[in-house]
């Protein structure tokens, strides 16, 4: 039976982090379970390195190929990935009227690995639904052809740590100003609520590059002044955890597995009142700053790292070691915010309303926005762990306040797959 190693992240999971992506797809038309089930099977044999299942090798976890059907649910229920239910996968498929759940484990892939997996169900899925269509197949994996390998490669990573810049000191501060009407962890699941905001493209880059900024870095402004502006109170510096992914500085623009990296943008005290020019050119400083290759190579090594150190450990010992080193990793933050790009399905977008990617919150400081572009609008998922919309009032204040005008869709309660292990 064909076995990859695991990413030693997974050593992270359990009952408190489950650690799970959805991604939320609304299409035109009704879902044919059926086709939808013919798809899935049709796609997942160019992506072996997803059939996967895991099994415990002594003190360790392996990931071996899983030959059972993927599930495809009706009613749009996100079951237990890893269970007897889900078939041992760490991927599975749900639908409901118009909407398509795509849910897979963070540990496995992040959003980078997730999106072609996905461009290549749709395009089994809307080829049989619509037979006349000549879809363009550029940058879709066909099932059948070819998997290079540095896209399925289990271990990307050097075998030894390699050489690194000093980058001075960590600007991350000690302490770091939480949300407390954001409960921690679980406890408030059944709120967990998406804020779904949509802004022509034009507008907002044309703010956005007339200030020296990003989508990511203006967005990331938006929001800290949000925050600021309802909590007078505080002096403490407000963080924005901005996801980054380490492909490039790796070599490795390919490959499946998770490599994201959180970087810190801290805005201190003193940074209240100031415009959002001046805001968004210290977001944009910053990212360029703390996202070059140098510092990506850190985190690199890190992985090297705790290869070695985890080897000898024992299973227990492993579990608390990664939980560790991806809580410190991570670190506190007020918010954060992760940056796509420009989401494109090949032609096949006049068939999809809207793209959602859903997060599990437990790892958050309360609020986490996705950002991404989608034909000629972006789309921005806010998501937090209570119904109270007054950060996402405020945030489309401030949009409007600047003349950027926007759409919000109905707030909604989202739902995230469990994750467990087997049983020994």
């Amino acid at each position: 039976m064909m076995e990859y190693r695991i990413n030693n992240l997974f050593y992270a999971a359990g009952d408190g982090l489950h650690n799970t992506i959805r991604t939320r797809l609304e299409m035109t038309e009704p879902v044919d379970a059926d086709l939808l089930r013919k798809a899935v099977d049709s796609a997942i044999k160019r992506y072996p390195y997803y059939s996967v299942k895991i099994e415990r090798k002594g003190e360790e976890y392996v990931l071996v190929h899983n030959d059972a059907p993927i599930p495809v649910t009706p009613g749009g229920r996100a079951i237990t990935l890893g269970s007897e239910e889900n078939n041992g996968h760490l991927v599975a498929l749900a639908f409901i009227g118009n909407l398509i759940y795509l849910d897979s484990s963070h540990f496995l892939m992040d959003g980078s690995g997730q999106f072609p997996f996905l461009k290549t169900i749709l395009y089994c899925y809307l080829s049989l639904l619509h037979p006349e269509e000549e879809f363009d197949t550029t940058g879709i994996a066909l099932p059948g052809s070819e998997i290079p390998f540095d896209e399925e490669d289990d271990y990307p990573f050097p075998d030894e740590p390699v050489p690194t810049e000093e980058l001075g000191s960590d600007p991350r501060p000690d302490e770091v100003f939480m949300l407390a009407d954001q409960p921690e962890g679980y406890t408030s699941r059944a709120e967990w609520t998406s804020f779904r905001i949509k802004i022509k493209q034009k507008a907002l880059m044309r703010f956005a590059s007339s200030v020296d900024g990003s989508p990511a870095s203006f967005i990331a402004s938006i929001m800290y002044r949000a925050i600021s502006d309802l909590h007078p109170e505080t002096d403490l510096p407000i963080v924005c955890g901005m996801q980054h992914q380490y492909r490039k500085a790796l070599r490795k623009p390919y490959s499946h597995l998770c490599h994201v990296n959180i970087l810190p943008i801290v805005y201190s005290n003193r940074m209240r009142g100031k415009s959002l020019e001046l805001l968004n050119t210290m977001g944009r400083g910053v990212m360029i700053l703390r996202g070059d290759d140098a510092n990506d190579l850190k985190w690199v090594n890190e992985h090297v790292i705790n290869e070695k150190r985890i080897r000898d450990l024992s299973l227990e010992e492993k579990q608390a070691y990664m939980r560790k080193f991806v809580l410190d990793s991570i670190g506190k933050n007020t918010f954060e915010v992760s940056y796509t790009g420009r989401v494109s399905f090949g032609g096949m977008e006049k068939y999809i309303s809207n793209f959602t990617p859903i997060l599990d919150m437990s790892l958050s400081g309360g609020i986490s926005i996705e950002v991404f572009s989608i034909v000629d609008s972006f789309c921005i998922n806010i998501m937090q762990r209570n119904t109270d919309p007054k950060y996402v009032d405020r945030f489309i204040d401030i949009l409007r306040e600047n003349e950027i005008e926007c759409d919000l869709e109905m707030p909604e309660h989202f739902e995230f797959n469990d994750f467990v292990f087997p049983e020994d």
